[in-house]
């Protein structure tokens, strides 16, 4: 009879069998260098696995716990990853227990969010999971890359990825594009990040009292294209520097690539806006584990007069599910549960995620019947406590 356990770390022989079934499940090569950079993100993490009788892995998912930044605030995440189970074991619900098990131990950690890459959107929303982050894809030939002016001042330098990983972690946090959802990139996850993709480069970009204002994660693919990884400028003279030092290359490489994390297409500043080629492409999924934590340490952006009843849909999670009350008082705020029989608010999980994540308004969801809402004054006075300027940035993968 097989069973739902969590793998010790010290226990070598079930993460080996975890390792080999991710290896067989995601068609990766098994050799040493594959085998390093998983055990150390597993070592990270919590692995759950569902044994047979005989003790061996058939199935398993990864919980990486990783703090996050919503506006300032520091939320802790848990980052679904390697979700993976022998053909023959499939479809028997197996993955549905191992989400149960991995959910119940983040909720006892109090961990608000999660977050997790599908190979299939329909089959996480099942577990309360909704798109929330989307990335847009920029396309141009080296010919029609933008000049940049040649009065701009300050400098450039190349520099090596592991050496300026502290400085680039530094420039990153206080970049507002870090502020939405990124995560807060702790010494091992740079590190563990730079394992996956050793042929990255990083270009530094001082201002004139030579200050670090900014950096560019590169690849180059000879002969094919420049492929901007991250741009983090932490100034409009950052911005200009960097792009210039990637405009130097238009001799080399035919095309300029760059998929970006920021939701917001920004084709108006290319002289010919219709020289470059912008692509929205899906990304990451998020769901909110714990709605109670959540509203209590969540940014609000305005208060609400009075308290309002919000009824939440949550199938998966059943300590979200019901009729609560909301108040936003000094931008924080408060859910208790309610007796109330009506609500001024009717929303599933997912899509109520996506409002107070910033991904869609209030509007958009009562427009696309994903949501109920009392009356346009609730609409209106709840979506203030919400608007904020940037849709969710997330430039990680795990």
């Amino acid at each position: 009879m097989s069973e739902v356990v969590e793998i010790d770390h010290a226990d070598v022989d079930l993460l080996n069998e975890y390792y080999e079934l991710c290896c067989y499940a995601f068609d990766r090569p098994n050799n040493e260098a594959y085998q390093t950079k998983w055990l150390n993100l597993a070592m990270h993490s919590h692995n759950y696995a569902i044994v047979d009788a005989q003790g061996h892995v058939k199935s398993a998912i990864m919980v990486t716990y990783l703090p996050t930044n919503w506006h300032g605030q520091e939320y802790q995440m848990g980052g679904v990853g390697y979700v993976a189970s022998y053909p023959e074991f499939g479809g028997h619900g197996a993955i549905t227990l191992l989400m149960q098990k991995a959910t119940e131990q983040m909720l006892a950690d109090h961990v608000i969010l999660s977050y997790l890459a599908p190979f299939s959107y329909t089959f996480y929303r099942r577990f309360g999971f909704e798109e929330v982050f989307d990335r847009l894809h920029y396309e141009v030939r080296a010919a029609d890359f933008p000049r940049v002016s040649k009065q701009v001042t300050g400098s450039v330098e190349r520099g090596n990825f592991t050496d300026n990983l502290d400085q680039m972690a530094q420039i990153y946090q206080q970049n507002e594009q870090s502020q939405n959802g990124g995560l807060i990139r702790h010494s091992w996850w740079q590190q563990y990040r730079y394992s996956k993709h050793p042929n990255f480069e990083v270009a530094l970009s001082y201002d004139d009292e030579h200050q670090l204002d900014g950096y560019l994660i590169y690849q180059r693919i000879s002969g094919q294209q420049f492929e901007m990884v991250e741009l983090m400028p932490n100034s409009f003279g950052s911005f200009q520097r960097l792009l210039s030092f990637v405009g130097k290359h238009a001799g080399v490489y035919p095309k300029f690539v760059y998929t970006s994390a920021n939701q917001t297409p920004y084709n108006d500043l290319m002289p010919e806006a219709y020289h470059v080629q912008t692509t929205l492409e899906p990304y990451m999924m998020a769901r909110i584990n714990n709605w109670q934590l959540l509203v209590e340490n969540w940014h609000f952006t305005a208060d609400l007069k009075q308290p309002l009843i919000i009824e939440i849909k949550d199938q998966f999670i059943p300590e979200n599910n019901g009729k609560w009350q909301l108040s936003i008082v000094d931008g924080r705020g408060q859910l208790r549960h309610s007796s109330e029989l009506d609500a001024d608010l009717i929303a599933d999980t997912r899509q109520l995620a996506k409002a107070f994540l910033g991904y869609r308004t209030l509007a958009q969801l009562v427009q696309t019947g994903n949501c109920q809402i009392e009356s346009q004054a609730v609409l209106t006075e709840l979506q203030s406590c919400l608007s904020y300027p940037n849709k969710p940035m997330l430039w990680d993968y795990f």
